[in-house]
């Protein structure tokens, strides 16, 4: 979905915060965050815009008078930064802990609004998690408004497009789509914060997946199912890649650095069909997840009504592109490599895991701490493209040390 998603990969677990599977709620928040909101439609179908920015959805809503971008994420709950809250002079109701994206626990105020609006649909009385995103170093970089999570999901027909560029929302039995769906599973719903759960297989392991559009990859395993022998016979052989790095830093602060794999698993079954292939990651944390890539080929929809996970092949679905062997972000004032595969391009160029990188193809980086974080940030995530021939000027013991990176041919 983008040339360098992993920069915001440390944001993933911002929006999400952890709340993969369901919040820990304390017996004093639980019925206020489980209390449904009221809708309100000024028509049965409504279209808005919705943009691919950083690896991540972004639409446009308005919470009570302040209207925001907010990142649009189906694994998360809803989520509105400090600056949004105190502009809005919300009362605090109570604190909630949840666990973030690396598995730390997070605690968050909690507080209801009166009105939260995606174009002419408005919701009533949303329970809302606060967070503070200037507690990371990116968090102000990708977060305006916050997060609008899936809360609200239940008693609607959500159809994802990025192909439109587009979000539609439905009510149940006014979907308009004519067009004809590629595979159909069960939409399961647990309860707050009603994320979207579907059965998954692979070769007889069978389990349930969170559809997390926080989740700029396809596929990613939990490494309890991928460490199964049944799954590791079904992957296609060859297709391994390992590597180290890091997940990126959630609200609980940086993931450590572990041990990565990327791999191509034939068959990926939904429901009874299958979506393969698929390529693949894995996380430490369950459970496994379906990310926004799948919006390469399919329009997802999520109809909660009646318990249905629709995909709809896309007109003209994006190539699958070349997998860069590393990625780099900010982290701690420098530009770093954060993630480094084995046998690859950039790793028999000579780059290392955790190198500073001074500049990238002669735009240099200089005075992080103090200087212009997000558009450095955000040139990495949206203009520097790894796939292509890359030079990298790193410091190491001796001086710096300039890395040829050639481009990868797919």
């Amino acid at each position: 979905m983008m040339k360098n998603s992993h920069v915001f990969a440390a944001l993933m677990g911002v929006s999400c915060l952890g709340c993969s599977s369901a919040l820990a709620q304390d017996s004093g928040m639980g019925a206020v965050l489980s209390k449904p909101p009221g809708i309100e439609r000024d028509r049965q179908v409504i279209e808005v815009p919705m943009d691919v920015r950083m690896g991540k959805l972004f639409i446009d809503a308005t919470v009570e008078s302040e209207t925001r971008a907010f990142i649009f994420d189906t694994g998360s709950p809803t989520i509105l930064t400090t600056d949004l809250a105190k502009a809005l002079n919300l009362e605090i109701m109570g604190q909630n802990t949840g666990r973030d994206a690396n598995g730390r626990e997070v605690t968050m105020d909690v507080a209801v609004v009166e009105t939260l609006a995606i174009g002419g649909l408005t919701f009533h009385n949303v329970p809302v998690l606060i967070f503070d995103p200037h507690q990371l170093e990116l968090g102000a970089c990708i977060l305006d408004g916050g997060v609008i999570g899936s809360e609200i999901l239940p008693g609607s027909v959500w159809t994802m497009d990025t192909e439109q560029g587009r979000l539609t929302v439905s009510a149940p039995g006014a979907a308009t789509d004519s067009r004809e769906a590629s595979l159909t599973a069960r939409l399961h719903d647990f309860g707050y914060p009603h994320t979207p759960v579907v059965d998954y297989s692979v070769g007889d392991v069978r389990d349930k997946a969170i559809f997390d559009t926080g989740s700029a990859d396809e596929v990613v395993l939990f490494e309890g199912v991928a460490d199964s022998k049944k799954v590791r016979r079904s992957i296609a052989a060859g297709t391994v890649v390992k590597g180290r790095g890091s997940d990126g830093v959630s609200a609980g602060g940086p993931g450590d650095i572990r041990d990565l794999h990327r791999f191509t698993l034939p068959e990926f079954h939904l429901g009874k069909d299958s979506i393969g292939p698929v390529r693949a990651t894995t996380r430490e944390t369950a459970p496994t997840l379906i990310g926004a890539a799948i919006l390469d080929r399919y329009a997802v929809t999520l109809d909660y009504a009646a318990g249905q996970f629709i995909l709809t092949d896309r007109a003209s679905p994006m190539p699958r592109a070349p997998e860069p062997g590393y990625s780099v972000s900010v982290v701690n004032g420098a530009v770093t490599v954060t993630r480094l595969y084995e046998g690859t391009l950039a790793e028999q160029a000579g780059l290392r895991l955790g190198d500073q990188v001074t500049s990238i193809n002669g735009h240099a980086f200089r005075d992080l701490d103090t200087g212009p974080v997000c558009e450095e940030a955000l040139w990495l995530a949206d203009t520097f493209d790894r796939t292509a021939r890359a030079e990298l000027v790193v410091e190491r013991a001796g001086g710096p040390e300039t890395i040829r990176i050639p481009k990868m041919v797919h």
